[in-house]
């Protein structure tokens, strides 16, 4: 059935897209970015030293962790930010989306897991699911030659997400979540940080008001330090494709999301694509069960 740990983080990371466009209104973009990560990272350092977490990392798993802080944290927030400025929103949101699938055929060809009708069909219903909530959202899906830069860099975005999550399990068998989530942010936001000094020099910090730091407290504590704890707990419990599948919940939750608070409608593709995701992401579950 649904694990509602990672349901949550399907929730706060769908919430979390609007929390981020507000706080964009005032924040520059790599601003944000990289202080949104450095404070996930000390909030989850001291949570570590809060619940007495060892820090020591063996020396041969320390290129593994710099991996995959490059990888899924400072390679996938640049590729998906350059990849929504040159395409559409509804580009983005499609393509972002299709790394639960590129997932389970990364495991499928490495032997790791085979993919049964039961995975397809699971898959199907949730891609089917996200497609329907897409149409409802932001109307129709455009692969023109103008957006293709954009594109290419959304879909690197997505397959730089599915390697950040396949490579954490071999570490999750030896680390707890925590300490992985920890370093592997850590890690991600000193490689940012050097991308990000010149719009740090050029952010207008007297212009920025208490919501919009708040809304980077959400992002930094809730969002990344809160949430990618637990989904690494879903990888180290559930395994791989168990977890990622919870991927197609986020759009359905950023747009259920401004659909109650933000003004916007929930429309009957809304619902029959939310209703998809949810059956997609149940029937995947269920597939060790049978």
């Amino acid at each position: 059935m649904i694990n509602p740990r990672l349901l949550l983080v399907a929730i706060i990371w769908g919430i979390n897209f609007s929390v981020v466009k507000f706080a964009l209104a005032e924040f520059l973009p790599m601003s944000f970015t990289v202080l949104r990560f450095i404070l996930a990272a000390l909030f989850l350092f001291s949570v570590m030293i809060l619940h007495r977490e060892p820090f020591v990392i063996d020396h041969q798993d320390r290129a593994a962790i710099i991996r995959l802080g490059l990888i899924g944290i400072t390679l996938y927030n640049l590729f998906f930010m350059y990849g929504l400025k040159y395409t559409s929103a509804s580009n983005s949101a499609l393509l972002v989306s299709l790394s639960p699938l590129f997932a389970v055929l990364i495991q499928a060809v490495s032997g790791k897991e085979r993919i049964t009708a039961r995975i397809t069909v699971g898959l199907g219903l949730a891609s089917a699911g996200v497609f329907l909530i897409i149409r409802s959202h932001y109307g129709e899906l455009s692969f023109s030659p103008l957006d293709i830069i954009g594109d290419l860099l959304t879909l690197c975005a997505s397959l730089s997400w599915t390697f950040y999550t396949l490579m954490s399990k071999p570490l999750l068998e030896k680390y707890s979540p925590i300490k992985i989530s920890t370093y592997s942010i850590a890690v991600g936001s000193i490689l940012l940080l050097p991308l990000s000094l010149y719009e740090l020099a050029c952010q207008p910090w007297a212009g920025i008001s208490i919501q919009s730091w708040l809304a980077l407290g959400f992002s930094a504590f809730i969002a990344t330090g809160v949430a990618f704890t637990l989904w690494y707990q879903g990888i180290k419990q559930l395994g791989v494709t168990r977890t990622i599948v919870y991927h197609y919940l986020m759009p359905c939750a950023a747009v259920v999301f401004a659909a109650l608070f933000l003004g916007g409608r929930a429309t009957f593709l809304l619902n029959i694509g939310g209703i998809a995701i949810l059956a997609g992401v149940i029937v995947v579950q269920k597939r060790q069960e049978s």
